[in-house]
């Protein structure tokens, strides 16, 4: 049996809260590996900066404008395979604040609400008692040190 390629990204993500401090995740019900729950984002396209590619993301995914969005808290490389493609990703995770946030359906006519199957604003607590899966890996961790004050250099 061949095996596919593997997919090079560069990847923007946001680890969005709310004033109550919760963090926004989607829900991605893989029917093969098990359901879990990530932080909306996507592929830097050409020309775009992290910071522009997380904006666009999250107008896509969730119908999100975020005035209050960085610094890059979390950079890292990511391997897995998803829905049988091999990827490995070069991620920023840009700290985001919103309050009273809207979460809506997203662009009309863009593909992303397949993908976006639900969302959830967890607490901290909520992530730490959860027998959910999540990612990035150590998620809980990187909540934990985002609670104020305001973090400190990213994470590699």
């Amino acid at each position: 049996m061949k095996t596919a390629p593997v997919i090079k990204r560069l990847v923007a993500r946001v680890l969005l809260f709310d004033e109550d401090g919760r963090l926004l995740l989607l829900f991605d019900p893989d029917p093969v590996q098990g359901g879990y729950w990530y932080p909306p984002g996507g592929g830097i396209e050409p020309g775009e900066s992290p910071e522009q590619a997380a904006r666009r993301e999250l107008v896509e995914e969730v119908g999100l404008d975020v005035a209050e969005l960085g610094p890059v808290v979390l950079r890292r490389r990511a391997r897995f395979t998803w829905h049988g493609k091999r990827l490995d990703q070069d991620e920023w995770h840009l700290l985001g604040r919103v309050v009273s946030p809207v979460v809506g359906p997203g662009r009309a006519g863009d593909s992303e609400t397949k993908a976006v199957a639900a969302h959830r604003w967890w607490s901290l607590s909520d992530l730490r008692d959860s027998g959910e899966k999540f990612f990035p890996e150590g998620l809980v961790a990187i909540v934990e040190r985002l609670q104020p004050p305001m973090p400190g250099p990213p994470v590699e």
